[in-house]
């Protein structure tokens, strides 16, 4: 019997050690196995407010949806997806910290769907790639780096282990752009995870997938998203405007009830010279109360005002969003613009204390606050004729800015200036159909590129290169793009030099073809 108790101690035990691996096996395996994705109507409901930036709309859906199926892992993708625009619209450093690990929380849900659910790796990309673009806003380029590379590798896996799942085909056609538009300093990142892709490829398949969206009403709920991303490269991208304004016809009608179509259309529109119609979508912005703010709309009404010389209600939008945008990005422009709108009312004085503020706030990071960090530095009062007849020219008036051009005394204005002059003339002619006047133009400035450090020789480049891509006289436009690309200067530089490479890129395919 003494001996008989340790045994049956020791079996006993064993039995139920046995017992308990494999009833927390099977737990775990249950736990794993339970996650499920279900994409019904509260969840397409949310996605669309979400997309439209009713966060609080999205919300009511997604607790209504916990209410039917608490382990549906298309929820904890939505919050990730609302945190990532919280953070991204408002580059919020709070803002971010409060919501980046809902990224992780996303993920880990998505991890415990079935390896044969399509949606897996297809969601985990899109997670990936969403936080991937808001690191890049709070200065985290190489993590950044590392979820772009991530999400193209599981989208390139889904892809071949599910060809007939269509919504692959967005976040393909994506990440092929991006990769496309990768600033050229920035090639290594490209070269580090080997990664390739275009504009032109990731656009066809936009097109592509927006066709098939609006055919088969499983697909529908993608429509809008598809629709952004298409008016975002077809107005900032192609040098042929022409589908933009397609584009710009389809998300009008949306724009009432989406605050990001709202955007868009105003940023199409202002770039078409259609100023009646961004005074209407601008009115709009009065009644978007239950939407996430986007405090950008205020810097994109200011300089509105301003290209109309409008000069207090510009100042009015300038302040708006200098009060309460908490990112680091138009701060410099939006002060140094609040200082030309007392420039061109004659108060140099005024001038000079606000310029100040440009070189003590935000940060010199996108191309349009380089040129007002540049101008701070030089320290010196810009001609007033030369800015009207930029900001006239931005607002599609082209004979007041070539009356503005014409009025100036030579005598007075330095290199640079001459330089800017000659190139202004040439914006104008290129935009009122002069093309012999506007490539002579282009060119006189184009020879200058070693003598500044100005951006006007690089896009008179890239403009030339445009013009006779357009002509289809690709030997000429590949020798401009490639001279753009190789040219040293400090403002625009990753945008200019972007969409010379993407250039380039098509003429080569063109000749090709």
């Amino acid at each position: 019997m003494n001996y008989f108790i340790p045994f049956f101690y020791i079996y006993t035990s064993n039995l139920f050690m046995k017992r308990l691996i494999l009833f927390l096996f099977l737990l775990i395996l249950f736990k794993t196995s339970s996650a499920q994705l279900y994409l019904n109507e509260n969840c397409k409901q949310a996605y669309e407010y979400t997309m439209a930036l009713r966060f609080e709309k999205a919300k009511t859906y997604i607790n209504k949806e916990k209410q039917i199926h608490p382990d549906n892992v298309y929820l904890p993708y939505l919050e990730s997806y609302i945190g990532f625009l919280k953070s991204f619209i408002s580059e919020d450093d709070r803002v971010f910290e409060e919501n980046k690990e809902k990224m992780d929380l996303a993920l880990e849900a998505l991890d415990k769907l079935n390896d044969d659910s399509p949606y897996k790796n297809y969601l985990k990309a899109n997670v990936n790639l969403q936080w991937a673009f808001a690191r890049i806003k709070f200065g985290e380029y190489f993590t950044s780096a590392i979820e772009i590379n991530r999400a193209y590798r599981l989208i390139d896996k889904n892809s071949k282990s599910f060809p007939e799942f269509y919504p692959n085909k967005i976040t393909h056609a994506v990440l092929t752009i991006i990769i496309g538009i990768v600033p050229e300093k920035y090639d290594w990142i490209l070269d580090l995870v080997s990664l390739e892709g275009s504009v032109q490829q990731g656009t066809a398949e936009l097109y592509k997938f927006l066709d098939l969206a609006k055919t088969d009403s499983e697909y529908a709920y993608l429509k809008n998203e598809c629709l952004f991303y298409l008016g975002f490269i077809e107005i900032n991208v192609n040098p042929d405007k022409t589908k933009s304004q397609d584009i710009l016809q389809q998300i009008i009608p949306l724009s009432d009830s989406n605050m990001l179509f709202n955007l868009l259309s105003i940023n199409i529109l202002t770039k078409s010279g259609r100023y009646v119609e961004t005074e209407i979508q601008f009115k709009k912005l009065a009644n978007k109360f239950d939407y996430y703010p986007i405090y950008f709309l205020d810097y994109l009404h200011a300089d509105y005002y301003l290209k109309e010389m409008e000069t207090d209600s510009a100042k009015k939008y300038y302040a708006q969003f200098l009060k309460n945008f908490k990112g680091k990005n138009y701060i410099k422009d939006a002060w140094r613009k609040t200082a030309w709108t007392f420039l061109i009312e004659g108060n140099e004085q005024k001038y000079k204390q606000l310029m100040s503020a440009v070189g003590n706030s935000g940060n010199a990071d996108i191309g349009i606050d380089k040129d007002a960090n540049i101008e701070y530095e030089k320290g010196e009062i810009p001609n007033v004729a030369l800015i009207k007849s930029r900001l006239l020219f931005d607002g599609f008036k082209y004979n007041m800015a070539l009356s503005e051009l014409e009025n100036i005394d030579n005598s007075k204005l330095n290199f640079d200036q001459l330089l800017e002059k000659d190139y202004r003339y040439a914006r104008i002619m290129h935009k009122t159909n002069n093309i012999e006047g506007a490539k002579k133009h282009y060119k006189k400035v184009v020879l200058s590129s070693d003598l500044t450090s100005e951006y006007y020789p690089a896009n008179s480049a890239l403009n030339l290169g445009e013009i006779y891509e357009l002509q289809d006289s690709l030997s000429m436009a590949l020798l401009y793009y490639n001279k753009c690309t190789k040219m040293d200067f400090d403002q625009f530089e990753n945008g200019i030099k972007t969409m010379a490479k993407e250039g380039i890129r098509r003429v080569n395919k063109a000749r090709k073809d």
